[in-house]
């Protein structure tokens, strides 16, 4: 099933490359918190990043959408490979298919577990 929709990952790839500042952000939070964490929320480094441009950027324009956070959450673990499960992620079983009965037909193949 090929994804359509906003978020997909060609679309990430665009948006990341036009927005090299937001890259630059997440890696600085991610790695300031690794530093104490385990295990922390990508979105909360989202979070930190909207406060940052909001108060401590006169003038900031730039922002930062909720859908682009997993592609980011594994872009870092990703390349940061020390870290690999540092965010929580999930395969989602309905999202951006090309049909209805495709993302139907994903959802009630589920194996044993239930997943």
């Amino acid at each position: 099933m090929k994804p359509k929709g906003q978020y997909t990952e060609e679309n990430f790839l665009q948006y990341d490359k036009d927005n090299p500042h937001i890259w630059q952000g997440f890696v600085k939070y991610s790695l300031q918190v690794a530093q104490r964490r385990d295990y922390f929320s990508a979105k909360a480094i989202f979070h930190r990043m909207r406060w940052d441009t909001a108060i401590g950027e006169a003038g900031a324009e730039y922002k930062l959408n909720d859908g682009w956070i997993s592609h980011y959450a594994r872009k870092f673990m990703e390349e940061y490979p020390q870290y690999e499960n540092f965010f929580q992620t999930r395969n989602r079983r309905v999202s951006y298919f090309d049909s209805y009965e495709d993302a139907l037909d994903n959802v009630m193949n589920k194996n044993e577990w239930g997943f």
